[in-house]
């Protein structure tokens, strides 16, 4: 049975969290993997090994805009062909619908299975920046695809729904979630001030960034940190000069990321439902918040807020700087995080952490590599 993978990423690795991980869960199972990443900017090595993960980068002309990009597409999709020549894999995981017609044309070529990875719904990621028929394009175009991939993945029930219109078989949920740090690590709730509100976040619109460092600035005894990049750097960066209490901690690589958890004691996760993005997605964040301990702040009529209501394991709201503030203050009790914070750790422990996902991918993985599969007309 082949037991070598090949994954597409249109990224540089630095690792990219979700694809690392399932990564280093394949090679746990027994198999070797690659993974093949756009270096749009010449800023990595073109070789690295990363907890045993092969990274090899593909280099086109440097891309610093959307035509860039668009123009050197076609010679990232000849690199990488020409590593799957190099690499010769049994699999090929397309991450994305940006790699996905990279890993049909492979999977054809070397007559083996395509696994397509869908982390979001590209369609409406890129509806805030493209006119709408566009966007209706490239749904209509992924729906063409999917039905092409062996085997589909994503990351919540409610993307399966969706893709599983398409797909040939049952779409295999695996969600962005962390493997359980040691109960020593949870946060211990006192009874302190200031608060500590942390936002590890993408800068990026309908996520209610400005709004809550607005607001958060006008709150006695709370302290806002925030973490990620985007563009609204700028107005992260000025929020942080104008308001003690508003924290920029930059882009943190994922180790010192975790490590915040371990200092804060709420956590934000807050989007605009009318983005259907973000209202159909779930933030990384919950599961790493519930992991250690800390309640949840989320928005009401997204998905991350029905499941922090299902588990009890913090607040949701619509949107206004009065009901923020409203919660923040319910959340200053040192009990009440105690006891959501407790919730959550409970949920994850469950369901919520990645030692359930890494089984469910390498069970698929065995699945579709089984003999009787193979050799199936």
């Amino acid at each position: 049975m082949g037991r070598s993978v090949l994954m597409l990423v249109t990224n540089e690795y630095r690792p990219d969290p979700r694809v690392h991980k399932e990564a280093r869960a394949l090679l746990q199972g027994g198999y070797d993997v690659v993974v093949a990443a756009w270096d749009r900017t010449w800023a990595r090595p073109l070789r690295e090994v990363m907890e045993g993960v092969h990274v090899h980068r593909l280099r086109t002309r440097k891309v610093g805009g959307q035509i860039a990009l668009a123009l050197n597409y076609p010679l990232f999709l000849l690199r990488s062909i020409g590593e799957a020549r190099r690499s010769r894999p049994d699999v090929v995981h397309a991450h994305d619908l940006d790699t996905l017609p990279i890993g049909i044309l492979i999977s054809r070529l070397r007559g083996i299975p395509l696994v397509f990875d869908a982390h979001e719904r590209y369609a409406e990621m890129i509806a805030l920046d493209v006119p709408r028929s566009i966007s209706r394009a490239v749904q209509r175009f992924e729906d063409m695809l999917v039905p092409r991939a062996d085997l589909v993945v994503t990351i919540n029930d409610v993307m399966a729904d969706g893709l599983g219109k398409h797909s040939r078989d049952d779409v295999l949920v695996v969600m962005n979630v962390i493997e359980l740090p040691p109960p020593s690590k949870m946060r211990v709730h006192e009874d302190h001030v200031p608060i500590v509100l942390f936002n590890p976040v993408t800068f990026e619109p309908m996520r209610y960034l400005e709004e809550s460092m607005e607001a958060a600035s006008k709150i006695d005894g709370c302290i806002l940190r925030i973490a990620g990049s985007g563009r609204l750097k700028d107005a992260v960066e000025r929020a942080s000069q104008l308001h003690p209490n508003v924290e920029y901690l930059g882009h943190l690589p994922f180790t010192e990321l975790l490590e915040q958890y371990t200092k804060a004691d709420v956590v934000l996760i807050l989007a605009d439902p009318a983005n259907e993005n973000y209202r159909t997605g779930i933030a990384n964040k919950m599961g790493e918040g519930m992991a250690f301990g800390l309640p949840i702040l989320a928005s009401r009529g997204t998905l991350t807020g029905d499941i922090v209501e299902a588990n009890g394991c913090g607040m949701t709201f619509d949107w206004s700087e009065e009901r923020f503030r409203a919660a923040v203050e319910v959340l200053r009790d040192h009990s009440t995080r105690m006891e959501m914070g407790r919730k959550g750790r409970e949920a994850a422990e469950r369901e919520y952490n990645w030692g359930v996902m890494g089984q469910r991918l390498l069970s698929a993985y065995e699945r579709l590599l089984s003999p009787q599969r193979r050799s199936a007309p």
